[in-house]
C-alpha cells in the first residue's frame, strides 16, 4: 500500500522534498543560527539535531488509518467525512518527545521539548487551552499503521545518517498513549512554565522561534517542491546603473551619487538616516539594507513604513530594482483575522492557493515591503509570529518616516528594536524630520548607530511660505485662479469629510479625490491619475512615499513634521526659478482632534503659530527651518515619558509572559495587544452597491471591492452574502464613501 503525506506526494517524496528544503534553509539561516548559539551557550551541532528531529517526525502522525483513508477520498475524489480525522501533529508530537528524550539527555538544550511543541504547532496554533484540538480532546485515539510508521521511521534514521548523526533506538510500545492527553500534561500542568523559567524565557523563546520557523521553511517549500529563495543577490552597481535610468525618464540630470547616499552604502551596522523628501532615501536606504545584507552573509531585506498606502507605492519601487517575484507585500492589523485563521492549513489544500498569501504575511520572500505593525504583531504571539520572528532576526530592517508614531506604538517599536537586534538583526531609521530627543532615544536603543544627514539639501529653500488666519474653505477662489493661471495645485486637509466637501464644490476644474475611504479598485485608478493632474485634493495619505510634483500647496495646519511632508510633494526636485508656493491655513476642530495622538495642550495652535513667527522672517523656509520649527513644537514632549509608551512596552512584555514565552495568542483575547491606539476600529467590508459584481468574482478579487470602515458602523450596516461581508454605505468613484445612513457617522473622524 503506498503511503501519502498529501494527495499528490507520498510520505517518503514528501519527507525527501522537506529535508532539501531543510538543508538550503540551514546554509541560509546558519549566520543566525550561530549567533543565538554562542549568546545562549549551546552547540549548533545539537540545535541541528533537534532541528533535523523536527522534520523527520513532523508527518509521522500521517501513519494512521483515517490520515490514509483521507487521502485515498481526495485522490480518486470521493467523498470524506473529515470530522474521522484526527490531526496528525498529536501524533507526530508522541514521535518526537520520545526521540527528543533521547537525544536531549546526550547533549542538553531545554528542560522542555521545544522540538515537539514546534511541531503540534506546525499547522494549528498552539494557545493555552489547546483549541485546536478540541475535536480530538473527545476522540479515539486513531489506529496507527505499523508499516506506515516502520517506513517513516527508516527514513527518519536515513535522514540523520546523511548529516553524519545517529538516531537512536527507543522500545516502541504497543499501546499509545493518548496525544491529546500528554500534550495537555505539558501545557495546562505548568510543566512547561516551570521549564522555561528554569532554562530562561528568552532563551527558549528563541530556540521555539528557530525551529518551528525553519521547519514552516522546510515544510511549505517542500509541498510546493521547490527550491528555497531566502535572500536578494544584486550588484550595487545594477541598482546605481537603475537609478540612473530611472532620473533619465523623468527628465532629471543624474550626476552620480549624493555625499548621504554615499556615506549610507559606506556604514555597516545601525543606522539613522535624516535627509528631506526628494532627497533619494529610499534609494540610500536599499543600497545600504544591500551592503548590510551582505555583510550579514545574505541576510532578507524588510522596509517597513506608517500605511498601507505608503507600503503599496515602496512596493512598487523596490518591484522595479529587485523584480516583482523576488518582493513581498504585506500589510498590517487589518489581516489578524486571517493571520489568526489556520483554516488555510487544512491536509487537502493545494500549495498553489496558499503560497502567496503565506509568501507574503511572513516575510518569506527576500524582500518585504509592509507596515510596521506586521513587525510589532510578533510581540503578541500572534500570527505565524515564530516564522516572522526567524526572518526578522535575520534581517536588515528598514523603518521610514519614523517619526511618524504615537507614544503607544513607538513603545512597541522600541520593544521590537531591542528585541531584534539583540539577535543581530540590524536597522535603518529614516526621516526628513526628527527631533533631537528621537533622535537620543533611537541612539540609547542602536549601539554604535551613525547618525547621517543630507545636509547639503537640508540648507536649501525651494518655496515661499505663507500663513493665512483662516480656515482653508475659505480661499476655493484662490484655488480656482491658480489652477486657471496653469499651476499644478495639492490641496491638503485633515479629514475624509472635508476632502470630500472640497472636491465636490471644485468639481468644475476635474478636482481628483483623494483619501482612505475609496475601494482598492479605484484608488489605484486615482494614483495612477495622481502625476499628471491639475488639482488634488487629498488627506494625510498624500504626505509619503508618493513621487509626485506639484506647483503650489494649500494645506490645513498639521504638525510641523506632517507639513514638512506635504511641503515636499511642492517644487520636489528644487527648481530655483519656479513659483512654488506653501500656503497654512487654521486647522478645524475636527482636524485638530485628529492630530492630536500625544496630547499636547493646543498642538495645532502651537504649530499655526511657529510657522507664523518663523515666515514672519523669512520668506522662503529651508528644510532646517522646518526642522527648527519642529523642535520648538514638540520641546515639552519626551514621547519615551507619555504613559501610552510606558503601557506599551509593559504590554509588549506581558502578552509573552502570559503564553509562556512560546504560546500562540487567540483572536480578541487581550484588548490591549493592538499596534495602533486608534478611536474606532476599523474593518474592511465591500459596499453593497458592488454585491451583483462580486459576487462573479473569484475570492482573489474580491479584496479591489474592500474598504476600510468603523467598525461599529459595520456591524449596524453589515449584510452577510455567501460568506462575503457588505454594508449599506453610499459609494461614488470620484469621492469614495459616505455615510449618509447614519447620523451619528456624519462626525466620523478620519
Amino acid at each position: 500500500m503506498t503511503l501519502y503525506a498529501k494527495p499528490d506526494q507520498t510520505y517518503k517524496e514528501h519527507l525527501e522534498a522537506v529535508y532539501n528544503a531543510w538543508k538550503e534553509t540551514i546554509n541560509a539561516k546558519r549566520p543566525l543560527i550561530e549567533r543565538v548559539a554562542n549568546k545562549y551557550n549551546f552547540s549548533v551541532e545539537r540545535f541541528l539535531k533537534g532541528s533535523l528531529l523536527t522534520v523527520a517526525f513532523h508527518d509521522i502522525g500521517k501513519m494512521t488509518a483515517p490520515f490514509q483513508e483521507m487521502m485515498q477520498a481526495i485522490i480518486h475524489n470521493k467523498p470524506f467525512n473529515k470530522s474521522k480525522n484526527y490531526r496528525h501533529e498529536l501524533v507526530s508530537f508522541i514521535f518526537t518527545v520520545k526521540y527528543w528524550k533521547v537525544i536531549n539527555k546526550d547533549e542538553y538544550l531545554s528542560t522542555i521539548p521545544l522540538e515537539a511543541l514546534a511541531v503540534v504547532g506546525h499547522h494549528k496554533s498552539l494557545d493555552s487551552d489547546l483549541t485546536s484540538f478540541s475535536r480530538e480532546s473527545a476522540s479515539d485515539v486513531p489506529s496507527i499503521l505499523p508499516d506506515g510508521i516502520n517506513e517513516a521511521l527508516a527514513i527518519a534514521v536515513d535522514l540523520f545518517k546523511r548529516e553524519g548523526f545517529i538516531l537512536p533506538s527507543i522500545v516502541q510500545c504497543n499501546k499509545h498513549e493518548d496525544p491529546f492527553k500528554s500534550l495537555s500534561n505539558l501545557i495546562v500542568s505548568g510543566i512547561l512554565s516551570k521549564g522555561i523559567e528554569k532554562d530562561g524565557a528568552e532563551k527558549c523563546r528563541t530556540i521555539y522561534f528557530l525551529l518551528k520557523g525553519i521547519l514552516h521553511y522546510a515544510d511549505w517549500y517542500g509541498s510546493g517542491k521547490s527550491s528555497v529563495k531566502y535572500s536578494i543577490n544584486k550588484d550595487i552597481s545594477l541598482v546605481i546603473n537603475e537609478l540612473k535610468q530611472r532620473c533619465y525618464r523623468k527628465g532629471i540630470k543624474f550626476n552620480g551619487l549624493r555625499p548621504f547616499q554615499e556615506k549610507c552604502i559606506g556604514h555597516l551596522g545601525h543606522l539613522i538616516a535624516i535627509a528631506p523628501t526628494g532627497s533619494g532615501k529610499t534609494e540610500a536606504a536599499i543600497l545600504w539594507a544591500l551592503k548590510n545584507a551582505e555583510d550579514m552573509k545574505n541576510a532578507k531585506i524588510l522596509y517597513l513604513l506608517p500605511t498601507m498606502v505608503t507600503a503599496n507605492n515602496t512596493y512598487k519601487r523596490l518591484c522595479d530594482f529587485f523584480g516583482k517575484e523576488n518582493v513581498g507585500l504585506t500589510h498590517s492589523t487589518a489581516n489578524l483575522l486571517l493571520q489568526n485563521d489556520s483554516s488555510w492549513e487544512a491536509e487537502e489544500d493545494k500549495w498553489e492557493n496558499r503560497h502567496d498569501v503565506l509568501f507574503n504575511q511572513t516575510f518569506m520572500k527576500p524582500v518585504t515591503v509592509g507596515t510596521v505593525d506586521q513587525l510589532l504583531t510578533t510581540g503578541f504571539n500572534a500570527g505565524n509570529w515564530t516564522l516572522k520572528e526567524a526572518n526578522a532576526s535575520n534581517s536588515v530592517i528598514i523603518i521610514d518616516e519614523i517619526h511618524a508614531y504615537d507614544g503607544w506604538t513607538m513603545g512597541l517599536i522600541i520593544s521590537s528594536i531591542r528585541h531584534f537586534s539583540s539577535l543581530g538583526a540590524r536597522f535603518m531609521l529614516m526621516s526628513a524630520t526628527l527631533p533631537q530627543t528621537l533622535q537620543q532615544l533611537f541612539y540609547n536603543e542602536l549601539q554604535n548607530a551613525a547618525i547621517v544627514k543630507e545636509d547639503t539639501l537640508l540648507n536649501a529653500k525651494r518655496s515661499k511660505y505663507f500663513v493665512v488666519d483662516n480656515f482653508l474653505d475659505s480661499s476655493l477662489r484662490d484655488i480656482e485662479k491658480a489652477v486657471l493661471d496653469g499651476k499644478r495645485v495639492l490641496v491638503v486637509v485633515n479629514t475624509v469629510s472635508l476632502c470630500q466637501e472640497l472636491a465636490q464644490k471644485l468639481s468644475h476644474l476635474n478636482a481628483l479625490c483623494y483619501h482612505s475611504q475609496f475601494i482598492l479598485k479605484d484608488r489605484k485608478e486615482i494614483e495612477k491619475k495622481i502625476t499628471n493632474a491639475q488639482l488634488v485634493i487629498a488627506t494625510q495619505v498624500i504626505e509619503v512615499s508618493l513621487d509626485i510634483d506639484f506647483d503650489w500647496l494649500f494645506t490645513e495646519c498639521a504638525p510641523p513634521d506632517a507639513i514638512a511632508q506635504r511641503a515636499g510633494r511642492i517644487n520636489r526636485y528644487r527648481d530655483s526659478q519656479r513659483d512654488s508656493r506653501v500656503y497654512i491655513f487654521r486647522a478645524t476642530e475636527k482636524g485638530a482632534k485628529i492630530y492630536n495622538q500625544i496630547n499636547l495642550p493646543n498642538f495645532l495652535e502651537r504649530s499655526f503659530e511657529e510657522f507664523s513667527k518663523e515666515i514672519t522672517n523669512k520668506e522662503k523656509l529651508s528644510e532646517n527651518d522646518l526642522i527648527n520649527i519642529v523642535e520648538l513644537v514638540y520641546k515639552d514632549y519626551r514621547i519615551e515619558d507619555s504613559e501610552a509608551f510606558k503601557e506599551a512596552k509593559l504590554q509588549y512584555n506581558l502578552s509573552q509572559s502570559r503564553r509562556n514565552m512560546i504560546l500562540d495568542s487567540r483572536l480578541g483575547e487581550e484588548q490591549q495587544e493592538v499596534t495602533r491606539l486608534v478611536k474606532y476600529e476599523t474593518v474592511s467590508v465591500i459596499p453593497v452597491c458592488f454585491m451583483k459584481e462580486v459576487l462573479n468574482l473569484k475570492p482573489s478579487e474580491r479584496h479591489l471591492y474592500e474598504v476600510k470602515i468603523p467598525l461599529w458602523y459595520a456591524l449596524k450596516h453589515k449584510e452577510e452574502k455567501n460568506g462575503i461581508t457588505f454594508c449599506d454605505i453610499d459609494y461614488d468613484s470620484n469621492i469614495g464613501a459616505t455615510f449618509s445612513k447614519d447620523n451619528e457617522a456624519v462626525n466620523i473622524i478620519f
